[in-house]
């Protein structure tokens, strides 16, 4: 009986020993990206998990949950070289991340609920395409980068209890489905789009001015009056100017 005992002890032991080692490589197994630039605070809450403070060289997982103060901004690099600068005050959720390297192809879905992000496509956006949906819109990226804000308020319509999302194709190909009203918009290079409660707006970037989230603020579109001094841009100038923007920060750190 006391063998029996002893016996049960120790596989006891070993199976516990077994769960602790795969815990952690499980997990690593599961990293999507890597935090590239961080500014305090930003927060990532992992599925299932509790919320953890980001810093540069923190491991992101597929359906963790990011938040930024008002003060705070991150800087995503995902594992196909895709990036994602979420600006402050925002509230987002890394709702799929597939991706092979042999092929390139690959599933990229997150989810902005509240503030500004910036996208710029990787390996998956020139393949299957990358899509950002909002409470109120859904935008599928291919090869390109787009500009996305989600708040409640709205430049030219009300916005409902859903808010309103703004955004602004400075590359590739961005097609926009309202989720209000399903009409779906293909957005050419320098267009921009409002999606609120009672339909959509469409603008051309000329005539919007954007409060770039790279430069800290919050990404919001003006349109009207101000229009007049709106800054002109091309597609190949904002991702020329993400490239600079980007490269004087750390790269992500090799695999352990």
């Amino acid at each position: 009986m006391a063998r029996n005992r002893w016996f049960l002890s120790r596989l006891a032991c070993a199976a516990l020993g077994l769960a602790l080692w795969a815990v952690p490589h499980a997990a690593l197994s599961d990293t999507v990206g890597t935090a590239a630039a961080v500014k305090p605070s930003s927060t990532g809450t992992p599925p299932g998990g509790s919320a953890r403070t980001l810093t540069v060289g923190t491991g992101i997982v597929e359906r963790e949950r990011i938040q930024t103060t008002g003060s705070g901004s991150l800087q995503v690099m995902f594992n196909d070289k895709s990036t994602l600068t979420v600006g402050p005050g925002s509230d987002l959720v890394i709702d799929q991340f597939v991706y092979n390297p042999g092929s390139g192809g690959g599933r990229f879905a997150t989810r902005l609920t509240k503030g500004a992000l910036r996208f710029v496509g990787g390996e998956i956006s020139h393949t299957a395409g990358a899509t950002i949906n909002t409470p109120v819109a859904t935008l599928g990226i291919r090869g390109g980068a787009a500009f996305v804000t989600h708040d409640a308020s709205c430049t030219s319509k009300k916005a409902g209890s859903s808010g309103c999302t703004r955004i602004v194709c400075t590359g590739g190909v961005c097609s926009v489905k309202s989720r209000v009203d399903s009409r779906s918009v293909q957005l050419r290079v320098n267009q921009a789009i409002e999606v609120g409660n009672l339909g959509a707006v469409r603008f051309d970037a000329a005539s919007v001015t954007l409060n770039d989230v790279t430069k800290g603020g919050s990404g919001r579109i003006v349109a009207g009056k101000e229009s007049n001094r709106a800054a002109k841009f091309s597609a190949q100038q904002t991702i020329d100017q993400t490239i600079q923007e980007q490269a004087p920060e750390p790269a992500p750190p090799p695999p352990p």
